[in-house]
């Protein structure tokens, strides 16, 4: 009985940090990762971390190039991915309404998926102002709570895991100016219970942005629809009337949503 008990440990344990590699290279958006840079990110020893991504890229979910020496993500990851879009493809269930909103406040919309402990811009909807704020592109991935639309989806996440979210992306905050732990929690803080987020835009002065949580029929939020503008677009109540129109289109996602995966 201890030696199944040990081996199903040990199995978890090679499973655990599998998938931290794998998140890692996935985060890397497309620039792939050395097995010394994901043993370095994922906390994991350098020759376990050697071992598994071999492991993985022998199995398809990474691919190894032998001139950057760097592991990206592999064919069978792709695959998955596909199989997974399958089920509910957000972006695509989400494309009606970002066209809406869109073409009602002329603001660019934004569609960020959580993928574990961060948020991927999934899609990106340009409006008719003329003055364009492309602050996250397609396929970008950031920390849960950097940035608006990412920070209502943490927001909505319960305290305790939460916190442990914030614990485990400590580390990982340092490239975003001004952005601390204890600055995410206060901002979740003041966002719990509203289902949406709003404050100014990292590193780019002078653009504001507001984020709407979309939540399964469950509950669980899974997403989030945001606008980026130049903060001037933001003044004499503008700001509210933003948030209600996000809030109507993210209340409709829930049930699209619920249909889609019943």
């Amino acid at each position: 009985m201890n030696t199944l008990s040990g081996t199903s440990l040990k199995g978890t344990q090679s499973l655990q940090r599998a998938m931290a590699l794998l998140r890692e290279v996935t985060a890397s958006s497309g620039g792939g990762l050395s097995a010394a840079e994901m043993a370095a990110r994922a906390h994991i020893d350098r020759t376990t971390a050697h071992r598994m991504a071999r492991s993985l890229a022998a199995e398809g979910l990474f691919d190894y190039s032998r001139e950057t020496r760097r592991y990206f993500l592999g064919p069978l990851a792709y695959e998955i991915g596909l199989a997974a879009s399958e089920r509910a493809d957000l972006p695509k269930l989400c494309a009606a309404a970002m066209k809406r909103i869109a073409a009602e406040t002329g603001d660019t919309v934004f569609l960020m998926l959580r993928s574990d402990d961060d948020a991927v811009c999934a899609a990106r909807t340009e409006g008719s102002y003329p003055v364009k704020t492309f602050v996250v592109d397609v396929g970008v991935r950031r920390p849960l709570g950097v940035g608006a639309g990412s920070l209502a989806i943490f927001a909505a996440l319960p305290i305790e895991e939460s916190e442990a979210l914030l614990k485990r992306n400590a580390a990982r905050l340092a490239p975003y100016p001004g952005v601390t732990v204890d600055k995410i929690r206060t901002r979740a803080a003041a966002s719990r219970g509203h289902d949406h987020a709003a404050g100014d835009v990292i590193d780019v002065p002078n653009v504001r942005a507001v984020g709407v949580v979309i939540r399964t029929p469950g509950g669980r939020p899974v997403a989030s629809l945001s606008i980026a503008a130049i903060a001037a677009r933001f003044a004499n109540k503008r700001e509210v009337e933003l948030l209600a129109i996000l809030h109507k289109e993210a209340d409709a996602l829930r049930k699209t949503i619920g249909r889609a995966i019943a």
